[in-house]
């Protein structure tokens, strides 16, 4: 089997959220990807995810950085995604998912 590279954004221009309300979105959009494409185990969507990773080490600025920087990482593709700050946009969510 493969894997996806999925992302998206938790707008939050000012990055005044809190990690509790990082992860609170962020579970919002894996459950919206359990509901639109299920629970297969492979979907190559967020829906593969539990949980993030929340990295506020760097603030980037723009999402192709971050992106880049995610990427490079060691991200499992069952292992949770990966959050980081973008400047004036929000919070970066990415990784692989299987499929």
């Amino acid at each position: 089997m493969g894997a996806e590279y999925c992302q998206t954004v938790i707008a939050d221009p000012m990055l005044e959220m809190t990690d509790t309300q990082i992860r609170e979105a962020a579970q919002g959009i894996i459950k919206q990807a359990e509901y639109d494409y299920g629970h297969s185990g492979y979907s190559g969507s967020f829906a593969e995810k539990e949980s993030v990773t929340i990295h506020r080490g760097k603030i980037f600025e723009s999402e192709e950085s971050a992106d880049k920087f995610i990427d490079d990482m060691d991200n499992s593709k069952w292992g949770p995604a990966d959050v980081v700050p973008v400047k004036g946009v929000g919070w970066y969510m990415a990784g692989w998912c299987s499929s």
